[in-house]
């Protein structure tokens, strides 16, 4: 049985080659899977059409999501090369770093004010997708082998 502290996940280093090429691939597969999820919930009537979000002034639209996927995937990228360079540990650190994030990521869409519950509750689903596809690409993807 494998040590845990042997384990991918404790003991992988960042691949730097690597990471120039997942950071980008990641962002965009984070932003298309949120695309897919806000197609789906847009279909269902869960993401209003009519409902302007204050601040932006605007319905919740693809192009939104999109843009909102990709540049918090391509800082997380960042954040990934940071961790690898002053860590012992960059991917657990990465992985507990992304999950606190993802806890605090949970109260933007609570803070809108008179949101659908639906529209609130399909932008939380959109936040741990993109989680999900950011901290698996990254911590797989860009490890060194």
């Amino acid at each position: 049985m494998e040590n845990v502290q042997n384990s991918p996940i404790h003991s992988g280093r960042v691949g730097w080659s690597r990471l120039a090429w997942v950071a980008p691939l990641t962002a965009l597969a984070a932003a298309a899977a949120n695309a897919l999820v806000y197609l789906i919930a847009n279909a269902m009537g869960a993401i209003p059409s009519d409902f302007i979000i204050p601040g932006p002034e605007t319905p919740l639209t693809l192009g939104m999501v999109v843009g909102t996927t990709v540049m918090p995937a391509l800082l997380a990228g960042v954040v990934f090369a940071l961790l690898g360079r002053f860590t012992h540990r960059p991917t657990r650190n990465f992985v507990v770093l992304s999950g606190v994030l993802l806890v605090l990521s949970f109260v933007t869409p609570l803070t809108i004010p008179g949101a659908p519950f639906s529209m609130v509750l399909a932008m939380e689903l959109m936040h741990v997708v993109a989680a999900v596809v950011i901290v698996v690409a990254l911590t797989t993807l860009a490890r060194r082998r």
